[in-house]
């Protein structure tokens, strides 16, 4: 019985760690958008109306925490944010968000990286501690069985 209630209290302890540091990452991402490929972090400089260019695309959803595919931003750019080309700069280096009928500049992070989700990763672990806790709970009450038998 000590054994299966040190067991009980370590999975309590891991699911609540690990719910705990899902959230707190999810919270320090920056505000970003994916387009043509690559991911874009939205910075607070506002860019003047006469160096906008071309509209090239629209957010048409959210994604937590990060943005995956084209057209894609976490929360704090809506949906529905249209994207601009900034006069006289690559589109490959920076473009404008419109949001709330401002332009904001966006530079570019990088490529957008097509890995699994970590959220994904983190269920599934979840999943199999528990799993292999109850395997590790019908082995203890098998074992004291026989023992007691």
């Amino acid at each position: 019985m000590k054994h299966l209630k040190f067991f009980l209290l370590f999975f309590v302890i891991v699911s609540v760690f690990s719910s705990n540091i899902e959230e707190a990452l999810a919270s320090t991402y920056p505000s970003s958008v994916a387009w043509n490929n690559l991911l874009y972090g939205l910075s607070t400089e506002e860019v003047d109306n006469k160096d906008i260019g071309n509209k090239i695309g629209k957010i048409e959803s959210q994604r937590t925490p990060m943005p995956k595919k084209n057209g894609e931003s976490n929360d704090s750019i809506p949906v529905g944010s249209v994207l601009f080309e900034i006069k006289g700069a690559a589109t490959q280096n920076v473009i404008a968000v419109k949001v709330n009928d401002k332009f904001f500049k966006a530079s570019k992070f990088g490529s957008i990286q097509v890995t699994t989700d970590q959220s994904n990763k983190q269920t599934w672990i979840v999943t199999l501690s528990f799993i292999c806790f109850l395997v590790l709970l019908t082995m203890i009450i098998v074992w004291r069985r026989r023992r007691m038998g």
